[in-house]
């Protein structure tokens, strides 16, 4: 593990870790199929998702402190594979997993690779309001619903946050330094992304409520 967090991942552990995770994946979605959700799944996740969110709040206060900027850079995009374990846990307990939180899942530890690992001027932004939104939002998921109403606000904050910081180093760092920006750009396509996968949920939700309201 010290290795891990002194030694930046290569991209073709990026791309390994990825092809491991999508077959864990994939056979976990057949396995489900045929068997049905695996016991205890769903007490696994709530588990989880309490751990999860005290780690975010633990990961937050790191982020914050500008004395621990390689470690929390490194222990920050590591905890992108940790999120691994809410795809499998869903799918383990017989849920499905939308394109939202599938790309999301899949891409995040790319975007931290590119963003936070490298090229990593102004990545606080971002990471301290991701991390907090998973802080709630995982809270929520062990069971704490009076944290719901807030969600879709810090989900979307977050992401509108983390684009303009990337357009702010695209129009900045060439004019200061001459740095390439194409982090940058991957960093804001990838975002601009989350966010439209992330407003059409919001949009799809709010149909719903208004289609149950209507028919009660």
């Amino acid at each position: 593990m010290l290795n891990l967090l002194t030694d930046p991942s290569p991209m073709n552990f990026m791309i390994v870790q990825s092809a491991v995770f999508i077959f864990f994946w994939m056979s976990l979605h057949i396995y489900v199929s045929y068997h049905g959700p695996i016991r205890g799944a769903s007490t696994m996740t709530k588990f989880n998702s309490f751990f999860y969110s005290a780690a975010s709040l633990l990961l937050l206060i790191l982020i914050l402190s500008p004395s621990h900027d390689i470690i929390a850079r490194r222990i920050y995009h590591f905890s992108k594979f940790y999120e691994y374990i809410d795809i499998l846990n869903v799918r383990a307990s017989g849920g499905s997993i939308d394109l939202h939180f599938g790309f999301h899942h899949l891409t995040t530890p790319y975007l931290t690779f590119f963003r936070v690992l490298h090229h990593n001027e102004g990545w606080r932004v971002f990471a301290a309001l991701n991390a907090f939104h998973h802080f709630l939002m995982y809270a929520y998921f062990g069971g704490i619903g009076i944290v719901r109403p807030v969600l879709p606000w810090t989900g979307t904050v977050q992401l509108v946050a983390g684009i303009l910081v990337e357009l702010w180093m695209i129009k900045r760092k060439p004019v200061i330094n001459g740095s390439d920006v194409t982090s940058n750009w991957i960093a804001g396509g990838i975002l601009t992304a989350y966010l439209v996968l992330n407003t059409r949920d919001l949009i799809i939700r709010s149909r719903e409520k208004e289609t149950k309201i209507k028919g009660t």
